[in-house]
């Protein structure tokens, strides 16, 4: 998984849908749904299952969602880090 999907997959599992995503990461509903579609097309398999118009995780989602979690707290980590610096 690339950077940008990881952050795609974690907004959109805590958001639990495009629209939430998108406004989390600021941007637009079909970049979501777009890197979403790449990162299945990557991985092999569906992240998503679409359900009556909503995103249900899959299994395979549910068991990654607690590395990508702890991989994305560490981006934030780091990102306050970078901060602090450029701010001293």
């Amino acid at each position: 998984m690339r950077l940008r999907h990881i952050e795609v997959f974690h907004a959109i599992y805590s958001s639990g849908s495009i629209t939430g995503a998108a406004e989390m990461l600021h941007v637009s509903q079909p970049s979501v749904s777009q890197v979403l579609q790449h990162a299945e097309q990557q991985l092999g398999f569906e992240l998503f299952r679409r359900i009556k118009g909503r995103l249900v995780p899959t299994s395979e989602a549910k068991t990654l969602f607690a590395p990508v979690n702890k991989i994305y707290n560490q981006i934030n980590s780091l990102k306050k880090v970078t901060s602090n610096l450029k701010n001293r």
